[in-house]
């Protein structure tokens, strides 16, 4: 596209700024605002989000996107190669398009302008509109003309989230794609995505069902070269007799062979049926695994392809996440279990060196199976917890528990995590998280209750006579508020302090107060200047 014929660039942001700023102050908008308008410009287009199969919101966003402009200002692409099909090649014809455009007003007049000055009224007019029909959509020819071309402008994206899921019927069987659909998934990727990302992107994510694996990695001329953080997220559409491509584990050696700089892992889904095979990952800094939960709460043993796993990247692993996920399919793995069983807390064979000798931090969910056996499970995952690693100074654990886990820092329990983490420095917990496998545990903690809870810890570590975790120097406590996210507990915090004296920073901060925890919170807002917002840009 030649400059002169360049669209212009969205003046949504100019508009909505000028009209937070008072009349006298507008005409320093352009000088005084520029590093403003392009610190919100970066945040507007930071990530596009192509899931949508509305034709006309996929040209929209192509024409968006052939501005170059806009175009560097992508960091993020969320991609789901199906949608974007449906939007290409619409299923049905599609209707025609209106938009409403406002008619431009007419001038005040001197009678008008008096008027409005001397009474307290709002006597302007109210905005007229009119309806007009949009031209008519492009051909799928061309719309796939225009997803090439404004794909190559992203030059600078750094992460990648490639989504590509299997369809059920009603029987729960697998549904075959269309025969054009699956001819178009790996030429997308191939021709479209891979030849612009290899080079930018840094984290990688690919959501897919086992079924579309191999048309969807690059290949070897393709294959991406400074990714840090890869997440594999493997899904299997059979319930039974599930067999993983033969693509996986190569790919992911490949991946990390290739890169570097490939630092942290993080597997879900069905992928525990490669942990055996993926051997030695170099550099591998950061494992996160979502797990079965049984496999937890029954204690792994040194045969299980969990501690192989850990075993063959215990020089490197330094931070740890093992998040236990509630699965109603078979377990899928080379590993045997009973999932009646009752929870073994020594199974792990208690060796008497750590499996992780270079351990910084862990990060663990309690499992969940009903409430009936959740002290006991938590407990068996705890003593688990124990054999990983002695030299971990922060420890963070996700509680998916009802309210009984208020109870969870009791002296015993903690004489638990001190086994974990002898050293513990730092100790993060959440209650009541939002987690993908489980319904939402939220609940709010009542002041009676922490003091209780506070008077009989306090006299437990009386009658005991120690201290039972004299390194602990900074604790975090969170909880999950519907609709607000997750909130620091501030009290909750204090009573422990009261407990543990060695506390003397709350969330990093020595004597906070709740506005300053506040800046802290995870935020669940996004910039959303302007209006007409395209859902591409989220």
């Amino acid at each position: 596209m030649s400059t002169d014929k360049r669209p212009e660039l969205p003046t949504e942001l100019w508009l909505h700024i000028a009209e937070m700023l008072e009349p006298q102050e507008r005409h320093k908008l352009i000088g005084l605002n520029r590093l403003f308008f392009e610190i919100a410009m970066n945040e507007r287009y930071r990530n596009l989000s192509l899931v949508s199969p509305d034709g006309a919101n996929f040209v929209e966003t192509m024409e968006r996107l052939l501005i170059p402009d806009v175009a560097k200002r992508v960091r993020t692409l969320t991609i789901w190669p199906e949608e974007v099909y449906r939007a290409i090649y619409p299923e049905r014809d599609e209707p025609p398009s209106f938009k409403r455009v406002p008619i431009p007003k007419k001038p005040d007049t001197i009678w008008r302008r008096v008027k409005r000055r001397v009474s307290k009224k709002d006597t302007s007019p109210k905005p007229e509109y009119t309806v007009i029909q949009l031209p008519d959509l492009p051909r799928p020819p061309a719309r796939r003309r225009m997803l090439k071309q404004a794909l190559k402008g992203l030059t600078n994206l750094e992460e990648l989230y490639i989504k590509r899921r299997g369809r059920l019927n009603h029987a729960w069987q697998p549904m075959p794609p269309p025969e054009q659909m699956i001819m178009f998934l790996p030429t997308c990727m191939q021709e479209y995505i891979w030849p612009v990302v290899r080079k930018s992107v840094r984290k990688l994510t690919l959501d897919v069902d086992n079924l579309f694996f191999d048309d969807i990695i690059p290949g070897q001329d393709m294959f991406p070269r400074n990714v840090r953080h890869f997440v594999l997220r493997l899904w299997s559409s059979a319930r039974e007799n599930f067999k993983v491509s033969d693509e996986v584990v190569p790919f992911v050696r490949q991946l990390s062979e290739k890169n570097r700089n490939l630092e942290k892992l993080s597997l879900e889904g069905d992928c525990q049926v490669i942990w055996s095979s993926l051997g030695t990952i170099p550099n591998l800094r950061d494992l996160e695994l979502h797990i079965p939960a049984q496999l937890i709460v029954q204690g792994p043993s040194q045969d299980t392809d969990l501690h192989q796993l850990l075993s063959k990247n215990a020089d490197t692993i330094q931070h740890l996440s093992i998040i236990p996920v509630n699965t109603p399919r078979r377990w899928i793995s080379s590993d045997s279990f009973d999932p009646s069983a009752e929870p073994q807390w020594s199974q792990v064979g208690a060796t008497s060196q750590a499996t992780l000798p270079n351990l910084k931090s862990l990060k663990f969910k309690f499992p969940w199976r009903g409430q009936e056996s959740e002290t006991l499970e938590w407990r068996a995952a705890l003593d688990y917890y124990v054999h990983l690693g002695k030299s971990a100074t922060s420890l963070t654990i996700q509680d998916s528990l009802s309210a009984t886990g208020l109870e969870m820092l009791r002296p015993d329990v903690v004489e638990i995590i001190v086994k974990i983490c002898p050293n513990l420095v730092k100790l993060n917990i959440v209650y009541g998280t939002l987690c993908p496998d489980d319904e939402l545990v939220a609940w709010t903690l009542n002041p009676a209750l922490i003091e209780a809870v506070s008077a009989k810890f306090i006299q437990q570590v009386k009658d005991r006579g120690c201290h039972p975790c004299p390194s602990l120097k900074d604790i975090s406590l969170m909880t999950y508020a519907f609709g607000k996210g997750l909130k620091y507990h501030l009290p909750l915090m204090k009573a422990y302090a009261g407990v543990l004296p060695s506390i003397v920073f709350f969330a990093g901060i020595r004597n906070p107060n709740e506005d300053t925890l506040a800046h802290l919170e995870p935020k669940m807002a996004f910039l959303a200047a302007g209006s007409g917002r395209n859902s591409a840009w989220s």
